[in-house]
């Protein structure tokens, strides 16, 4: 065999002779980038990313064709004896930059789904619902759960980031994100499903978390998927924090919460009930007792005081003890009316549980005008249909006054105007001189903010090293999520004060991951790049001929009890979507992300190449309608950089490419992909595609940093052996693929290989024997099933003949299993009709 030697990036490589440098760089394990590469073919618009330097080139008969000299494409340049290459040197890495910049012009869609971006803990969105829409609900709840360990909670009480950003805006309405999450949470309460959430192997590390609301339940999820030993410790008699002492039951029913801890506390995690930090334990004491870090999950339950004169009096409360107090189902003596001061969201809850305790007339005071109130719009609208009453642009002077016969307290308050704009644009609420005025009430519920710890607070030596915020938060490094104690990590409320549920449910998780680093000495996974390609950043941004043939159809209404019955009782006011409902909604989503998001190979260069396409450009509108007329293939054409791997790859010549023109730079015009009578739908063409202009219709969940399991086995369709990869994310095959290296049929598939896997999660799929009683399947047992079965046969027999049946044999059985098929058709039915499954 005749040789040559070469050096690539100064290091001797042996080859055959007649090989181009990529073919040898590719024996050698060496990458180079290619996007328009396909074996044995070359692209007639090649990307150029293949480029390399080679040293000297002129003494090898070599002539640059680049602008830059000494720069050659490596797929169609051969290797010679003693040329010097190298791949990654700064002139190769600016070229390739400054392709991938002009290749990434041509290129239109999203990469993520604008609700994906929005949403704070990064949940696959667009995933999840679109498992909604074919009705697998446990796929569903599964994929959310791998980001969100609290959905039956955050699907009631979330702001619903996400649906703010849903481009269905510019058609009709949003989609009801959130209430789709709630009803793949409460289909599988009420099915029972068990999840089998999986855990690594034991760790052998301890970890404490202290308190066992949402940022400590989050924490304590995940830590015990990584396989640590993991003990909550909780103050109160119950786990759920603000969850369960902070919404009332109308927002949180207790049944759906206790259903929640328990599925999270089944998975082997430890509790300490009624055991407060700083009084029943310290972090020293953590520390003797062996556990290995410790997390501070406590949000922030302590209430800032009402600072007026003669606020200490026995019908004043802050809002989170009177709403703890309901929770508790203590009675309170709350009279006629009460009045709530405050703003923000808890003061929503407070005020409409005291509609629900039959009180006359419940207003909330607030300094400014509604707009401006912290609360979500959503939850005023809720109160005021529930009939609270709002004072705006007032604020309580006292509470020192006499009151009247009618009432308990009289409430001192004055008018407000707005100042100035600070240096924030903010305008500061001023009294106007002169405006007093007396409010006679007997109830007050202040509600002017939390914190997670006061002066009050007793601990230990390590407790009086914790940085405290002056606002009465815990300080933690926001990328570490470390606080000033060696090995004492927080999230959450306590860290951050009060935001939503869903915010400290990222930090706690953000936490975990920390923790874990921490405890096992092994480097933090990389941050997940933020580069997107985008059709539109804001609405604005959005051409209209992105929604071209997609009807108005208007978001489903949330069934709730009337307010009239709803304030009679702390009862669920929301009832959730039937299933009907669901699917409906989940039909209107439009899919914006791409499912071909992490096997993009444009994106992955982008990123390793730090191309800014946002200085650089990227497609603006879109030039064609998607199409559906394959019946396994969707076809994006915005998205071809028309690099012909399609075209190239198909060993049938069953697809065509064309382009009218091609520009300059390698940008086509006049884009057409036609794929000829004789496709088989070997999926070949997909696999070849870098950038999802081609991809399988039965793809429908984009892979968004979850993690996928890559499962080797045999296609069971048929008896060639063919090898097949299935790409595999929880319980969920997402596709199959194949290694174009792997004999017997290297890379290449059937219809039935590449697509025909719907069937193992579809919700119709038999999975118990069944038999038919009054027209409906009922689950039976094998005997009753077999014996039913044996009748049918014996009484179509003597009804119409032996030939009347016929018997399916499966490639997949063993020649033994086959012969037996055969001998009971022929001997115990009495026909020759046998056939076997393998049929395209």
């Amino acid at each position: 065999m005749h040789t040559v030697t070469l050096t690539i990036n100064d290091n001797a490589v042996v080859a055959e002779r007649n090989l181009t440098i990529l073919e040898v760089a590719e024996r050698a394990g060496i990458t180079i980038p290619a996007l328009c590469h396909v074996k044995g073919s070359r692209s007639d618009n090649p990307c150029e990313l293949c480029v390399v330097e080679i040293a000297g080139f002129e003494k090898h008969g070599l002539k640059s064709t680049l602008d830059t000299a000494g720069l050659f494409c490596a797929c169609s340049t051969v290797a010679q004896d003693g040329m010097a290459v190298l791949t990654n040197s700064p002139a190769v890495i600016a070229h390739r930059r400054e392709r991938l910049a002009i290749i990434s012009q041509t290129h239109f869609g999203d990469c993520k789904a604008p609700c994906n971006l929005t949403c704070p803990g990064q949940i696959n969105v667009q995933g999840y619902i679109a498992h909604v829409a074919k009705g697998e609900y446990e796929e569903a709840l599964r994929l959310i759960m791998e980001r969100n360990p609290v959905p039956f909670s955050v699907g009631r009480v979330c702001p619903r980031f996400c649906e703010t950003r849903c481009r269905r805006i510019l058609v009709d309405e949003p989609v009801s994100i959130n209430h789709l999450k709630r009803f793949v949470a409460d289909w599988c309460m009420s099915h029972d499903v068990d999840l089998k959430i999986s855990r690594e192997k034991p760790s052998g590390k301890r970890i404490a978390v202290i308190g066992g609301g949402p940022a400590g339940l989050t924490a304590a999820f995940f830590l015990t998927r990584m396989g640590h030993d993991v003990t909550i410790f909780e103050a109160a008699p119950k786990l759920g924090g603000a969850l369960r002492y902070g919404f009332p039951e109308y927002k949180v029913p207790k049944d759906v919460l206790d259903y929640e801890v328990n599925s999270i506390l089944k998975m082997g995690i430890s509790i300490r009930l009624s055991q407060k930090w700083g009084r029943n334990f310290t972090l020293q004491d953590l520390k003797d007792r062996g556990f290995d870090a410790t997390f501070i999950g406590i949000g922030a339950g302590v209430s800032q005081p009402l600072d007026i004169p003669c606020a200490e009096n026995t019908h004043v409360y802050t809002a989170t003890r009177f709403l703890r107090a309901i929770n508790e189902g203590r009675v309170l003596d709350v009279g006629r009316r009460a009045v709530v001061i405050g703003g923000n969201n808890i003061a929503m809850e407070a005020a409409r549980s005291l509609v629900r305790l039959g009180l006359e007339e419940v207003t909330i005071i607030y300094p400014r005008a509604k707009v401006e109130m912290p609360a979500n719009q959503r939850n005023i609208r809720e109160a005021e249909n529930e009939g609270v009453q709002f004072l705006l642009m007032a604020s309580p002077l006292d509470i020192c006054g006499q009151a009247n016969k009618k009432s308990r307290i009289k409430l001192g308050l004055i008018r407000m105007k707005l100042g100035e704009p600070d240096k924030r644009g903010r305008r500061e609420p001023l009294p106007i001189p002169g405006s007093n005025h007396d409010l006679y009430v007997d109830f007050v519920v202040s509600s002017l903010g939390q914190m997670a710890v006061d002066g009050k607070f007793k601990g230990g030596e390590l407790e009086s090293l914790l940085d405290v915020s002056p606002r009465g938060t815990l300080a933690a490094n926001p990328r570490t999520s470390q606080t000033s104690v060696e090995g004492v990590f927080a999230g959450g409320d306590a860290v951050t004060g009060p935001k939503s549920v869903i915010q400290a449910v990222v930090a706690a998780r953000r936490a975990a991951e920390n923790i874990h680093a921490y405890v096992t000495g092994q480097a933090k996974a990389a941050a997940e790049s933020r580069f997107n390609f985008t059709r539109g950043k804001s609405f604005d941004d959005v051409d209209f001929k992105n929604f071209d043939g997609i009807n108005i159809k208007l978001r489903g209404k949330m069934p709730e009890r009337p307010a009239d019955r709803s304030t009679q009782d702390f009862d669920e006011v929301k009832l959730g979507f039937t299933e009907r409902m669901a699917r409906r909604e989940a039909e209107r989503c439009l899919s914006c992300g791409c499912t071909a998001f992490e096997r993009c190979e444009l994106r992955q260069l982008d990123i390793e190449y730090d191309v800014n396409i946002n200085k650089t450009g990227m497609g603006k509108i879109p030039l064609y309608t998607k199409e559906q007329s394959h019946p396994a293939i969707l076809v994006d054409r915005n998205k071809c950089i028309f690099c012909q791997r399609c075209e190239r790859s198909c060993e049938y010549d069953a697809l065509e490419l064309r382009a009218a023109s091609v520009d300059k730079y390698g940008h086509p015009l006049g884009l057409e992909i036609i794929f000829k009578d004789n496709c088989v739908s070997c999926g070949k063409c997909v696999d070849n595609c870098p950038t999802g202009a081609l991809n399988k219709k039965s793809r429908i969940v984009p892979i968004q940093a979850e993690a996928v399991r890559r499962v080797r086995t045999t296609c069971p369709y048929c008896g060639a052996g063919c090898q097949i990869i299935l790409m595999v994310k929880g319980q969920t095959i997402m596709e199959v693929t194949a290694d174009p290296d792997q004999a017997p049929n290297y890379g290449a598939l059937c219809v039935k290989g590449r697509f025909a896997h719907d069937f193992i999660q579809h919700r119709d799929r038999l999975k118990h024997p069944m038999v038919r009683k009054n027209g409906v399947l009922a689950e039976t047992s094998w005997e009753e099933a077999i014996e039913v079965a044996a009748k049918g046969f014996f009484d179509l027999k003597a009804m119409y003949g032996p030939d009347s049946i016929a018997g399916f044999s499966c490639a997949r059985a063993t020649n033994e299993e086959n012969f037996l098929l055969q001998k009971f058709m022929r001997t115990s039915i009495g026909t020759n009709n046998i056939e076997h499954c393998a049929r395209l």
